[in-house]
């Protein structure tokens, strides 16, 4: 019901509007099916389990008036596979069927030009915020070949829903391009006790400086005022705050990166308080781009090692096809990761190589991941893939194997 509520405000807040303006629809239609096995220590066979699992996103975007635009989306979530067994449907008989599968993810108005500033805008409603592969902060939809878990519950414990807030942005159109942002988010759909109906109060400054062609400046300082996105064993904690600077270097076919960040979390919502002493976030990317004939090879390199009390549920780091999913990795704590790679591009195939070597920060629980995909770039807008992934852990007898087949067609702006 609630959903149906939102699902009618959306449209009796725009549809006057939509009526006589021009409307683009865009969206994004994932599928993916997986094969997991694995043998733990001690046990006599693998077990197994397998599923496929359907995402789809319909909005609009359309001009209001004169600098004032709207946007609405919706977001379609199915999984198939209930008790691990590929091909028999979840269990609706608890839930209305479709519209409890339906999630309004964005119903905003972006404001140009506000107070006749052509560097300022402002947008209010709910809505997405951050970029795909953000350490510390990213709602969107994620890579599903990573992200997609093993269960409903954990899937729509993804925050998909987005943000309820405000960005404001500034922008000089030179140099500098500066975000305000308060929201509230809230999982809803999760169906654990652990996720279920945790909400969050935000407030992120997120400022990018560009000091010449080659070389720019990113920084942030993020405050949340509940126990969501804190250190695991650390729930009493009701407020978070991070600090972090990421410089980023492009140069012809070479580019780079370094972040470091500091955690401080409070018992008495106080902030920059109570700062463990492992509490540092430091990572390093790197990529060259190397073109020979028809064929372009990009080898890359990443550390990123997150403290013993340092967490974040919102982080986008890549771990392995495996680590991101098998362990329920969601977000970034108490990890350091190795990872080298190598991108092989030729017409409308790319094949990506990649190992990783992970383990908690302390050092232990160590494991090697052995990743390949392939992907065949049908259209500009439409992707086919398959993966193979598989990991060693560092004790006798302990391995997981991960296959996955899937496609993802996107469309409009």
């Amino acid at each position: 019901m609630k959903k149906f509520f939102l699902f009618v405000l959306a449209l009796a807040l725009f549809i006057p509007q939509i009526a006589s303006a021009e409307i683009n629809l865009y969206g994004q239609l994932d599928i993916m099916g997986s094969d997991t096995q694995w043998k733990n220590i001690g046990d006599t066979f693998a077990n197994g389990k397998s599923f496929t699992n359907t995402r789809f996103l319909l909005g609009a975007n359309f001009d209001l008036i004169e600098n004032v635009e709207g946007n609405v989306a919706f977001l379609y979530i199915s999984s198939w596979g209930d008790n691990y067994l590929a091909g028999q449907q979840i269990d609706n008989s608890s839930n209305s069927g479709l519209l409890n599968k339906i999630t309004l993810t964005e119903a905003n108005v972006i404001f140009k030009n506000f107070f006749d500033n052509d560097r300022l805008s402002l947008k209010a409603g709910r809505f997405y915020y951050g970029e795909k592969g953000d350490s510390i902060f990213y709602v969107g939809l994620r890579d599903m070949t990573r992200w997609v878990a093993y269960s409903q519950n954990y899937w729509l414990g993804a925050y998909n829903g987005g943000l309820d807030g405000v960005v404001l942005n500034y922008n000089d159109k030179e140099k500098l391009d500066m975000d305000f942002l308060y929201s509230k988010i809230s999982n809803e759909n999760a169906d654990t006790s652990m996720m279920a109906q945790t909400k969050v109060n935000i407030s992120l400054i997120n400022a990018k400086y560009k000091l010449n062609d080659n070389l720019s400046l990113r920084g942030y300082i993020y405050d949340s005022e509940t126990a969501e996105i804190v250190p695991i064993g650390l729930y009493g904690t009701n407020r978070t705050d991070i600090i972090g600077f990421k410089p980023e270097f492009r140069k012809c076919s070479l580019s780079a990166s370094a972040e470091i960040a500091k955690l401080f979390y409070s018992l008495e919502s106080n902030m920059f308080d109570q700062s463990e002493t492992d509490s540092l976030l430091t990572k390093l990317n790197a990529e060259y781009r190397i073109v020979l004939k028809d064929m372009m090879i990009t080898p890359r390199i990443q550390y990123l090692r997150a403290g013993e009390y340092f967490a974040s549920s919102l982080s986008d780091a890549n771990f392995g096809i495996i680590t991101n999913n098998f362990d329920f990795m969601w977000g970034l704590y108490n990890i350091e990761s190795f990872n080298a790679g190598v991108d092989f591009s030729k017409d409308k195939f790319t094949v990506m190589l990649d190992v990783f070597k992970n383990s908690n920060a302390s050092g232990g629980d160590l494991s090697y991941e052995y990743d390949v995909k392939a992907e065949y770039n049908y259209t500009e807008n439409l992707k086919f893939y398959i993966g193979y992934a598989y990991l060693d852990m560092d004790e006798a007898d302990h391995w997981v194997t991960n296959a996955i087949m899937g496609a993802t067609w996107k469309f409009g702006k």
